[in-house]
């Protein structure tokens, strides 16, 4: 008899984090043109691209099956837009991701698969 076939897997930890270096397969399928983009690389990681003229700080919270992601932009204004790229690891089980941009809901300009 073995006791883990009643085990429920482990979930997976919800975190963001801006990435300091980009990988590769995620560079390449950005998108200069969108202001926000999500790359979808399976159930538990996704990639956020958020070009901003400011700096940004990310925070996220779960609402039942929603994943809310809330995108803080600083005061301070750079002449062009550059780009910040999120890593998002999150449970399968939020199947709706909303974003808010200084607490405005926004909608997402493109989806890609990796």
């Amino acid at each position: 008899m073995l006791a883990a076939c009643n085990a429920t897997p482990p979930t997976t930890p919800l975190s963001i984090r801006e990435l300091p270096i980009v990988p590769e397969h995620v560079q390449k399928n950005i998108v200069s043109q969108d202001n926000i983009q999500l790359l979808y690389e399976d159930d538990a990681t996704y990639y956020l691209v958020y070009y901003s003229k400011g700096n940004v700080l990310a925070s996220m919270e779960v609402e039942e099956n929603r994943l809310i992601i809330h995108l803080n932009e600083g005061s301070e204004q750079r002449k062009e837009a550059q780009p910040y790229v999120f890593k998002i690891s999150k449970s399968p089980e939020q199947n709706l991701i909303e974003v808010f941009i200084n607490k405005q809901n926004t909608p997402i300009d493109r989806m890609t698969i990796l």
